[in-house]
């Protein structure tokens, strides 16, 4: 594999990236760490983050979409006792969907979405939303395991950048991305 330490802008004129992270990585804060970064310098950004919860007394985990405006909460995985299960509770999507249809519709300096799943590898679940976002050239960043990244790549004819699933990359493409005349 790749040392993902060395990836860099693609296309720095395109204004969409691929977070890529690597299946077993365990550091996942890159992403919630750059949206408070750049929250905090007044930088309106929208879109989902993830974030996943141990069942008390249990050893199974669900997932939550967080809507990065408002704090909603959206749960998308119901608990699963093995990690080889699929728990998507695709009818969630739907809720998920709106959130990114409203930053559309409001066109934020940023869309941040965690993640680039099954769903959206084979053309469905959120991809409508993000191809539609990628044509109205609002600034996304996706977080896309590093498995995928062929097939994201492919869906997106290789036009956007790949950065490292680190905060600091992260910030390092937005601050290129932002710093170039509109």
């Amino acid at each position: 594999m790749e040392d993902q330490t060395a990836m860099t802008d693609d296309d720095p004129t395109a204004p969409f990236a691929a977070a890529v992270y690597t299946p077993k990585q365990s550091n996942k804060s890159a992403l919630p760490d750059f949206v408070a970064r750049l929250k905090s310098e007044k930088v309106v950004v929208a879109g989902i983050l993830q974030e996943a919860h141990l069942v008390p007394g249990d050893k199974s985990r669900t997932i939550e979409s967080v809507d990065i405006i408002t704090g909603n909460r959206i749960p998308i995985k119901r608990p699963m006792k093995s990690e080889n299960e699929c728990g998507l509770d695709v009818s969630s999507l739907v809720e998920t969907s709106a959130v990114l249809q409203r930053a559309l519709s409001e066109r934020p300096d940023l869309v941040v979405i965690e993640k680039y799943g099954d769903q959206e590898q084979i053309g469905k679940g959120l991809m409508d939303e993000i191809m539609a976002i990628i044509a109205d050239d609002i600034p996304l960043i996706i977080a896309v395991p590093e498995p995928a990244l062929d097939i994201w790549e492919e869906q997106t004819g290789s036009l956007g950048s790949t950065v490292a699933f680190v905060e600091e990359d992260l910030y390092n493409w937005w601050t290129n991305l932002s710093d170039k005349p509109s």
